[in-house]
């Protein structure tokens, strides 16, 4: 008989589900029902949830392959752990989505990363079952020690669990949480989803010998033969345990190197096991919650299960994109990844002391064919962008020109090594940091809206913001030439208009804005960096068709600002507005304020950017005009400032 489920567990009803498609997971009230379930019905709803997934993601487009890995261990976890009362972190957040079907949110994944929608990763206040929020790589071990810790403070006695992927693993802060869990001997599971991928093909020693150990026959077969003769005995459940230091020896035989590592960090270690075994999951975790200590549970999984051969455990995936159609007869257009990767590719064809470096981001990068081109110049240091950095410095030290190439929000991650190993020390280490900006429907996590002030802060940094392809592309002539300390650029997710030029191409001037519009007896002066030149220029022409005269500078260089070019401007006009995709604090509007300060002018402006908000997920555009930084926004702040220095109102404009 069913036990009576206290009504803080009830989930309302699914509105907008397909109860006849998916029965199980519409007919879900509570969590806690999966726990009388049978292992029919288990399969049964796994079966529900990876095609409720694939149809679902497939149409809205994002983040799939995690989540397919893991639908038999999500399962299995709410099977035998309440997560009202126990914990749980999952590393990076996709692969939780059989977890959010499971707890009430299948309907809200028709709105899949769109504004006011759901989350496509995980942030606590969408559910009282998501207890940490993760967008970022290797979280999850650390945020379960700490929530392990703090029970054990306060005297409760729920478990804890952690699940991380193999990628993840490649991160320092995984080791540094392992080691103290450790040390410390706390109740805590750790769950390893093996799957040999990130987004890319894992790399490092680490994943070296995760791949030796479970393509290790000799393990496997000892372990299923083990388990065999002791099922088919009377009372084998309690041989099997009794045997533990058996099977442990089969395992530092068949596998010593894992066993040794995990083991040696203080941790019970277990597998590897089939990751789609929904049996053995389940029971390994009932027997796990028995145990005292930490305890690691290895599994074996692949990722995009269900997809199809030809799809899983390849980049492909990762991810899906929305099923849209294309409008004919656009203009030639690019991504900024792309334009990118073919500046590399060039800078590598002509200088072979180039060599690039990523952290678990070769294809997203574009640099994934340059690997092939130059397998021992483009080095992919796994999810670890401290390293990454900290290893550019080292090669800078040693006479090559290390192009450090990661997410603006992942270059976040390695603060430290940018003040302490690389402007410290004035290393000529060029920082390319693509997804400057909104990112879109990644959401807060990702946006890149931090490194305008992070990286302006430190001494001795040249930092610089693209307008278009061909200023892009001398940009990165432009790193490669400054050896005089380090140099960064970033570009925006999304495409820019395709150009052609005249090779070679030239450095620009470090330091070097541009006038890119200019009109006699300007009243207004627009200064935008980067992604919102273009919009800067868009609103200047309807302004002066309007009857108000601006001038726009693109800076270029949000460091160092070009002093006489912006000061001439400033002076000679009655109003200031700085465009940046970026957060004003410490960003390019203060350093233009606090140039006008230090020369005593006094110039009224409006300062437009990023708000003091992390900004949610949705489309580029939403997130744009939450800030106020698209077009039409603009033009009015421009017009309000306007009216504010002459008194005057915009004239009408004639009927046509």
């Amino acid at each position: 008989m069913a036990r009576a489920v206290p009504t803080e567990y009830n989930l309302g009803p699914m509105v907008g589900m397909n109860s006849n498609k998916y029965p199980l997971i519409a007919g879900i009230t509570n969590p806690l029902e999966i726990q009388e379930y049978d292992q029919p019905q288990l399969k049964a709803l796994g079966e529900e949830a990876r095609a409720f997934l694939i149809e679902s993601i497939g149409r809205t487009g994002g983040h799939m392959g995690a989540a397919l890995g893991v639908v038999e261990l999500t399962i299995a976890l709410f099977n035998q752990f309440d997560f009202l009362r126990d914990r749980i972190a999952w590393d990076v957040g996709h692969q939780a989505h059989v977890h959010k079907l499971l707890t009430g949110r299948a309907p809200r994944f028709s709105k899949y990363g769109l504004w006011g929608g759901m989350c496509k990763f995980l942030e606590r206040p969408e559910s009282p079952y998501d207890h940490m929020g993760a967008g970022h790589a290797s979280t999850s071990i650390s945020a379960a020690l700490g929530m392990a810790i703090a029970r054990d403070r306060l005297q409760q006695d729920h478990h804890v669990v952690a699940v991380i992927g193999d990628g993840a693993m490649t991160g320092g802060l995984a080791y540094e949480a392992l080691n103290a869990a450790g040390a410390m001997d706390l109740d805590l599971i750790v769950i390893l989803n093996d799957n040999g991928m990130s987004i890319d093909e894992n790399v490092g020693a680490f994943t070296r010998t995760l791949t030796r150990i479970t393509s290790s026959d000799s393990y496997n077969v000892l372990r299923k033969e083990l388990k065999r003769v002791t099922g088919r005995v009377p009372f084998g459940s309690e041989i099997l345990k009794s045997l533990k230091h058996f099977e442990r020896a089969v395992k530092d035989y068949a596998s010593p190197d894992v066993a040794a590592l995990f083991e040696s960090l203080g941790f019970n270690y277990f597998g590897p096991m089939p990751g789609h075994d929904l049996r053995a999951i389940v029971s390994m975790l009932k027997h796990a919650k028995t145990m005292r200590g930490p305890i690691l549970i290895h599994l074996l999984t692949v990722k995009g299960m269900g997809m199809g051969p030809e799809i899983e455990n390849t980049f492909a995936a990762h991810a899906v994109s929305p099923k849209k159609s294309q409008p004919a007869n656009l203009p030639p257009r690019k991504s900024w990844t792309h334009i990118y990767a073919e500046g590399m590719a060039q800078l590598m064809a002509d200088d072979p002391e180039v060599v690039a470096i990523t952290a678990a981001m070769l294809t997203n990068t574009g640099l994934a064919p340059l690997k092939e081109r130059y397998p021992d110049r483009v080095i992919d240091v796994g999810i670890a962008e401290q390293n990454g950095y900290c290893s550019a410095a080292g090669m800078s030290i040693g006479g090559l020109k290390p192009f450090v190439t990661v997410y603006s929000t992942f270059t976040q991650r390695a603060f430290d090594q940018l003040i302490h190993d690389i402007g410290v020390q004035k290393l000529p280490v060029r920082i390319m940091m693509d997804r400057g900006g909104f990112v879109g429907t990644d959401g807060p996590t990702h946006h890149g809206v931090f490194d305008l002030g992070f990286l302006r802060m430190i001494p001795g940094f040249v930092l610089m913001a693209p307008k278009d392809e061909l200023e892009m592309r001398r940009m990165m002539v432009t790193a490669l030439e400054y050896d005089e300390g380090p140099i960064a650029m970033r570009y925006p997710r999304g495409e820019t208009g395709a150009m052609t030029w005249v090779e070679p191409l030239q450095p620009i001037p470090i330091g070097q804005g541009e006038l890119v519009r200019e009109e006699p007896r300007a009243e207004l002066l627009l200064i935008a960096v980067g992604s919102m030149v273009k919009p800067a220029l868009q609103v200047a022409e309807e302004l002066s068709a309007e009857g108000v005269a601006c001038d726009v500078i693109n800076a270029r260089f949000v460091k160092p600002l070009d002093e006489e070019l912006l000061l001439a401007r400033i002076s000679a006009v009655r109003g200031v507005i700085t465009l940046e995709e970026n957060v004003l604090s410490g960003g390019f509007g203060e350093g233009i304020l606090a140039l006008m300060a230090r020369h005593d002018m006094h110039c009224p402006a409006r300062l437009l950017g990023a708000p003091d908000e992390f900004v949610s997920y949705g489309s580029q555009t939403d997130q744009l005009r939450s800030a106020g930084l698209l077009p039409e926004q603009i033009k009015e702040i421009a017009v309000a400032l306007w009216h504010d220095v002459s008194g005057k109102s915009i004239r009408s404009k004639k009927p046509a």
